[in-house]
């Protein structure tokens, strides 16, 4: 399974790689950690712009990762969710901004993108530290491509709310 669905560089004419890669992980951790950042990070948005709008800006994020990686790191093969995970982390702001005055809790929420994107920034800068990026390698490239695609796509997918009377907010058409 992994020989046909992992991203390989030698192997970019199989054009669904650079999908397919996301549904592959190294090992039980890799995975766990994946999963839970995935649903920590994307239940709010699932639930305030519809699993549509969050599944694009997910799936642009890991095809921007894999395209960010092949340009960058030529030579290093992919696996995992971590490019759309990121996608859904810088894909937070743009939600922020379209819709701050109308959020519960959103103080909280930038308190926890910002602790979230500071452990990761310190766990990465730890792992290069301790074990200079190898076993297992961290795709730098296919992290930034991600956040970058999110943040991007986030913008041109999400919606603004509209506040109709007493009846919260509403997504404008």
């Amino acid at each position: 399974m992994q020989r046909r669905l992992i991203y390989k560089p030698e192997l970019g004419h199989e054009y669904w790689r650079f999908f397919t890669y996301m549904l592959l992980h190294a090992d039980t951790w890799h995975l766990w950690i994946n999963m839970c950042l995935q649903c920590f990070i994307g239940v709010w948005l699932e639930l305030e712009q519809g699993h549509w709008r969050v599944g694009v800006v997910y799936v642009t994020g890991g095809i921007c990762g894999a395209l960010a990686n092949a340009w960058l790191q030529p030579e290093l093969s992919l696996l995992g969710a971590s490019a759309g995970v990121y996608a859904l982390l810088c894909s937070h702001v743009p939600h922020l901004v379209l819709n701050f005055s109308q959020l519960s809790h959103r103080f909280l929420r930038i308190a926890v993108l910002l602790i979230l994107f500071v452990s990761n920034v310190a766990f990465t800068i730890f792992h290069y530290c301790i074990n200079h990026n190898l076993n297992p390698r961290i795709s730098l490239e296919a992290h930034l491509g991600g956040g970058v695609a999110g943040l991007l796509s986030g913008f041109l997918v999400y919606r603004r709310w509209q506040r109709l009377d007493s009846l919260g907010p509403q997504i404008r058409n």
